[in-house]
């Protein structure tokens, strides 16, 4: 399962000017019945907003022509949490979005450098 196209930060790039790695990250052995995105407010912005709360494979058939942002990682037993920004090519926006997912293989980071 790959999850699409994502801007990876790493220690050396925390640097002036903050380059972004772009890239792509491929998870193995995704459970699909422990896996959730979280849409959140536009912009990131705060207060009150109507977020959306959708299984991976949902995410997945809606969303087929976007790129994510990740600006955190969080990594557990076999779980990842990665943090960041949604941004749909048809629109101009940008979603703060969390997607949560509960693996068994490996994670790919396959880098465009």
């Amino acid at each position: 399962m790959s999850i699409g196209e994502y801007l990876l930060f790493s220690d050396e790039k925390l640097t002036e000017p903050f380059e972004q790695v772009e890239g792509n990250i491929t998870i193995e052995g995704v459970d699909f019945d422990c896996t959730c995105v979280m849409l959140q407010s536009k912009w990131g912005n705060y207060g009150k907003f109507n977020g959306e709360k959708l299984e991976l494979e949902h995410f997945i058939k809606r969303y087929q022509n976007y790129s994510f942002e990740i600006v955190d990682e969080l990594y557990g037993y076999n779980q990842v949490l990665y943090s960041g920004y949604l941004s749909i090519l048809e629109t101009e926006d940008l979603v703060q979005m969390d997607i949560s997912i509960y693996f068994t293989g490996k994670i790919i980071y396959d880098t465009k450098e």
